[in-house]
């Protein structure tokens, strides 16, 4: 008989210090829609205010006993902090608890492993945990010897935590290779892109926004979609059509989220450097949020870290469907130039279309052109780089009507055709 894996149990630790942002429902909300992510049963939530953190324990003695006391009420298996711990903090709490006590970080890296698919994505997530687990690895070996499996263990990197320490930097070394290599193929599809004249469109937004269905509604393709937090992981990509014979293509990346931490945007600094290169970038928010300011804030910061904060971006508001046409009214009176969709429902996506169109082609020329039967082999060409919009056959020419960009018409005037902007 296939016997079912036992669910975890966890203790969740929220340690408030000096004025949030959010607000403390707002952060518990999401930090148990994390650890629910992760597959693990929250059984307490516990909140502890400091105005320093206390180099041993991060919280106080108090605060830790308390906890110490529920963890054997509960009979919890974990105990998962809000907030980032030191390797130090983390062991004496794990003495002090008896069960693995892990941190945001680790948490997250959790979730990254359950949702890694391509090669990338899985080397990534490896290397985001080794560098995590590296200087845990070099004290007493406490950390190691918990480390039997369930929530902060799984994913790629698990097979590689009893391999003795000193080859785990040599495997970091090897990890950032790989992946250096992978870019550098990524680099030269990018080239091939450039020259074939596609523009590229890039989804980004708050985790669990909707950028993957949306996706799936432009391109009528199937990504996997779930409510739950980093469904996407991996960069997929797939060309859509845009307006008439215009194609895009359009990038789904791994959702942002509030204080992300900042390993994990270095350790997936090759796929979000995809960003810099796209056109445009749609910013999937969900309208049904609680705070959408708040949400339009956090994805700020990011796209500001990334200093992709100045790219020609258009607002999408997606999940009409979930909230009142009043309420869509209002947002419309606060954000003119935002588009309004339901991806789910396919509402509205001809006028997302529409607004991509318009702003890939700001940069595009109106044009005649003519030319003899004998050059007809420029026809390729132009189906190739230009937006044909009309075409004419005469007696002994060919006149077509094209939007394209001015590089493209400089070299089709030099092999011979009659070029008139209009």
């Amino acid at each position: 008989m296939h016997e079912t894996q036992k669910q975890e149990k966890a203790i969740l630790v929220m340690v408030e210090m000096g004025k949030e942002k959010w607000s403390h429902e707002i952060l518990a909300e999401e930090f148990k829609h994390l650890v629910v992510s992760a597959g693990i049963e929250v059984k307490e939530m516990i909140t502890a205010k400091r105005h320093e953190v206390n180099p041993a324990l991060y919280i106080g003695k108090g605060k830790v006993e308390e906890l110490a006391l529920l963890v054997k009420e509960e009979g919890v298996d974990t105990v998962i902090f809000n907030n980032n711990l030191g390797v130090s903090q983390q062991r004496n709490l794990e003495d002090v608890f008896g069960v693995k006590t892990i941190d945001r970080t680790q948490l997250i890296l959790d979730i990254f492993a359950a949702h890694a698919r391509s090669q990338e994505g899985i080397l990534q997530v490896e290397l985001a945990q080794l560098e995590y687990l590296l200087p845990r690895l070099k004290g007493k070996g406490t950390m190691l010897s918990r480390l039997g499996g369930g929530i902060g263990t799984r994913g790629p990197g698990e097979k590689k935590l009893e391999i003795d320490r000193r080859c785990i930097s040599d495997r970091i070394t090897s990890l950032k290779y790989e992946i250096s290599a992978l870019s550098q193929h990524r680099e030269t599809m990018r080239k091939k892109r450039e020259k074939e004249n596609i523009a590229i469109c890039s989804l980004v937004g708050y985790t669990s926004a909707g950028k993957t269905t949306v996706f799936n509604a432009l391109t009528e393709s199937n990504e996997k979609t779930s409510g739950s937090l980093f469904t996407t992981l991996d960069t997929v990509s797939r060309v859509f059509p845009v307006h008439n014979t215009v194609k895009a293509i359009l990038t789904d990346t791994v959702g942002f989220i509030y204080k992300l931490p900042l390993n994990l945007v270095e350790a997936f600094k090759a796929t979000l450097e995809e960003l810099n290169y796209a056109d445009v970038l749609l910013h999937v928010v969900d309208v049904a949020s609680n705070d959408i300011n708040r949400l339009l804030n956090s994805v700020g910061s990011t796209l500001e870290e990334l200093k992709l904060e100045t790219k020609p971006t258009i607002l999408v508001f997606n999940k009409i469907d979930k909230v009142s046409s009043q309420y869509v009214e209002q947002l419309q009176r606060q954000f003119p130039e935002a588009v309004f969709v339901s991806a789910l429902e396919k509402t509205n996506l001809e006028v997302l279309r529409e607004r991509i169109y318009q702003m890939i082609g700001k940069d595009t020329v109106e044009a005649i052109i003519k030319f003899p039967f004998t050059r007809m082999e420029l026809v390729n060409f132009l189906h190739a780089n230009c937006e044909i919009m009309k075409t004419n056959y005469q007696e002994n020419e060919v006149v077509y009507w094209v939007k394209t960009k001015q590089p493209f018409l400089a070299y089709i005037a030099k092999q011979g055709a009659q070029v008139k902007k209009m």
